[in-house]
C-alpha cells in the first residue's frame, strides 16, 4: 500500500534532530537562548496536578478491565454557568455571554481541548492523493476503503472522542483562485458529519501538498496566498458548525530539497512559519460568525516538539488557538523500523511533556498532540507499554493525544509505518491491547 515515507538524515545528531528531541549543534539556525512565546494568551491556567499512576496490566497482560472504566472527559464551566451554545457569542470581561436573555459561559480554547479526550486519525484516506485519472477517487488510491458512517461509529464505540481528518486539497483545486472542487468539499463535509453525528470533536486540516507550503522567504508570498484562499473557502463552508469542529492550519510545514525533507529547519524557516500561521488564522477569522472564535491549531516548524523548533515559535495574539504538535518518540522505538523493538527510553517522553507543559500548558495555551504512534516490529507487548506511558504523561498535563492510524496493518519485509489499530475492512481492532492501554492510561 502506498504510504508517505519520512526521509531520514544521517545518524549521530540526526536521529534526535529528526525526532526533534532537542536542539543539536549545527542544526541550522535559531537562537541559543529560548525565545519567549509572545502575543496575547489566555489567563494562565495552573498545570494539572500529576495524576496517580495508571493501573498496571492484569496478570493476563492486558489493560482491558481498566479501560472498561474509562469515561470521556467533560469540560467544566469555570464560572458554574452553562456553556454558551454558539461560538459567535461575544464574551464579556468575566468570560460570560448572553444567549436568549440568559447568562452563559463562553467556551475558551482550554475548555474545547479539555473535552477532546483521546483521538484517532483517519490517515491515508482523504489525505491520499496522486490519482490523476480520477482525483475524486483519491480517498481509496492508497489502499484504504472509503470511509463510512460505520467506520466512524466503530472508532467512537471504542472510546475515541476526537477524529482528526487529514485532507489533501491539491488534486481538487484549480486556477489562480485555487477554487476547490465542490464535489470534494462535499465529501470532506460528509465524512466530518459522520463524526459530528457521533458527538465527536473533528479536527480538519490542510495535509499533504505539492510544495506550495514550503516556509522559505522565496516562497512566502505564494504560500500565504494559497493558504488564505483555501482557508477562506474551507472556513466558509464549515462556518455553521459549533465548537466540535476544529481547524488545523497546516500539518507538518517544512522545506524539501531535492526530494529530501528537512525535519530540523533553520531560523529563516521558523520565522516564515510564524507568518504563515498568522495568515491562515487571519483568513479563517475574516469569514466571521462561528469562525471568529473557532479553535484553530497552529504548528511549529514540521509540527516538531523539540526545543529548537518551539523556541522561535511566536503565536498570534488570539485566545482561541492551540499548539499543534506531533511526537513519534522516542524515535528509535516509535518510528525507526530498523530501530529498537524494546521500549525503555522513558526519559525522552518525560522531557517532551515537561517542555510542552513549561512552554505552553502552564501558560494557558492548550496543546494537542495530533499525531503519535509506534510502528509494529512484532513487539506487541512493548508497544502497549509505550502507549500506556505516552498517554499517561500527556493526560497528566491535560494534553489530548490522537493516534496516527494509516490503515497499514501488514508487517512485511522492507515495510515501515505499520501503525493501524483498526482493520477498516472488517471494522475489527487488530491491536485492542494498545487501544485498552490508551484508555486505561487516560483516567
Amino acid at each position: 500500500m502506498p504510504r508517505i515515507h519520512r526521509s531520514l538524515p544521517s545518524r549521530a545528531c540526526a536521529l534526535a534532530a529528526l525526532a526533534a528531541l532537542s536542539a543539536c549543534s549545527g542544526g541550522g539556525g535559531g537562537s541559543s537562548t529560548p525565545a519567549p512565546i509572545t502575543g496575547t494568551t489566555p489567563a494562565p491556567v495552573p498545570a494539572p496536578a500529576p495524576l496517580p499512576a495508571a493501573p498496571a496490566p492484569t496478570t493476563a497482560g492486558t489493560y482491558a478491565a481498566c479501560a472498561a472504566a474509562y469515561k470521556p472527559p467533560v469540560a467544566q464551566s469555570p464560572g458554574g454557568l452553562p456553556f454558551c451554545a454558539s461560538l459567535a457569542t461575544t464574551p464579556g470581561a468575566s468570560g460570560a455571554g448572553i444567549e436568549n436573555a440568559q447568562a452563559c459561559q463562553v467556551r475558551r480554547a482550554v475548555d474545547i481541548v479539555a473535552a477532546m479526550g483521546q483521538g484517532w486519525n483517519l490517515g491515508n484516506s482523504l489525505d491520499a492523493n496522486g490519482n490523476g485519472a480520477a482525483p475524486l477517487s483519491d480517498e481509496t488510491y492508497w489502499g484504504n476503503p472509503a470511509t463510512t458512517q460505520a467506520t466512524v461509529d466503530a472508532v467512537r464505540q471504542a472510546g475515541f472522542t476526537t477524529l482528526r481528518v487529514p485532507v489533501s486539497w491539491d488534486d481538487h483545486m484549480s486556477g489562480a483562485a485555487h477554487a476547490i472542487d465542490p464535489a470534494w468539499m462535499d465529501r470532506v463535509e460528509q465524512v466530518a458529519n459522520y463524526a459530528l453525528a457521533d458527538g465527536m470533536t473533528v479536527i480538519l486540516n490542510i495535509h499533504h501538498n505539492q510544495g506550495w507550503e514550503a516556509p522559505t522567504l522565496a516562497n512566502e508570498a505564494n504560500a500565504k496566498d494559497t493558504l488564505a484562499k483555501l482557508w477562506t473557502q474551507i472556513a466558509t463552508r464549515f462556518a455553521k458548525y459549533d465548537h466540535h469542529l476544529v481547524f488545523e492550519a497546516m500539518n507538518e510545514p517544512r522545506v524539501t530539497v531535492n526530494g529530501v525533507d528537512d525535519w530540523i529547519g533553520k531560523a529563516e524557516y521558523y520565522d516564515v512559519i510564524n507568518r504563515l500561521n498568522a495568515a491562515a488564522l487571519a483568513a479563517i477569522r475574516a469569514t466571521g460568525g462561528n469562525n471568529a472564535r473557532r479553535l484553530v491549531m497552529l504548528p511549529s516548524y514540521a509540527a516538531a516538539p523539540g526545543e529548537q523548533q518551539l523556541a522561535p515559535l511566536v503565536l498570534p495574539a488570539d485566545p482561541m488557538i492551540a499548539l499543534s504538535s506531533h511526537a513519534y518518540q522516542p524515535y528509535d522505538f516509535a518510528l525507526n523500523q530498523q530501530g529498537m523493538a524494546v521500549f525503555s527510553d522513558t526519559q525522552t517522553l518525560d522531557a517532551l511533556f515537561a517542555r510542552l507543559n513549561t512552554r505552553f500548558v502552564a501558560k494557558g495555551v492548550p496543546v494537542v498532540l495530533g499525531e503519535w504512534a509506534s510502528t509494529d516490529k512484532n513487539n506487541a507487548a512493548e508497544r502497549v507499554k509505550h502507549a500506556a506511558y505516552f498517554v499517561k504523561g500527556a493526560h497528566a498535563i491535560g494534553i489530548p493525544t490522537v493516534w496516527w492510524d494509516n490503515g497499514n496493518k501488514a508487517l512485511t519485509p522492507g515495510g515501515s509505518d505499520v501503525m493501524a489499530l483498526l482493520d477498516r475492512g472488517t471494522l475489527g481492532w487488530v491491536h485492542q491491547d494498545i487501544v485498552d492501554a490508551i484508555f486505561c492510561s487516560a483516567q
